[in-house]
């Protein structure tokens, strides 16, 4: 049997795969795996949510998306 990395760890363990950019409050690490693509979206002081999707385009829109579901629960 062979070793099966998680989905994250390709990311994880590489600093140099992972970008990073702030949209309003938020702050989006993301970068690419074995299968994919993760990242982790998060508020100054709260954990950080895991999305995942197949590409870049399609992770940085579900963030985006996300973050604005959030703002709108806020007020």
């Amino acid at each position: 049997m062979t070793a099966q990395h998680d989905l994250a760890s390709q990311a994880l363990h590489d600093p140099s795969l992972i970008e990073e950019m702030q949209l309003l409050d938020h702050r989006i690490r993301f970068g690419p795996t074995q299968s994919g693509w993760v990242s982790f979206v998060a508020r100054e002081g709260h954990r950080p949510t895991i999305l995942l999707a197949p590409d870049r385009d399609t992770l940085l829109l579900e963030s985006r998306k996300l973050i604005k579901r959030r703002l709108e629960e806020k007020r």
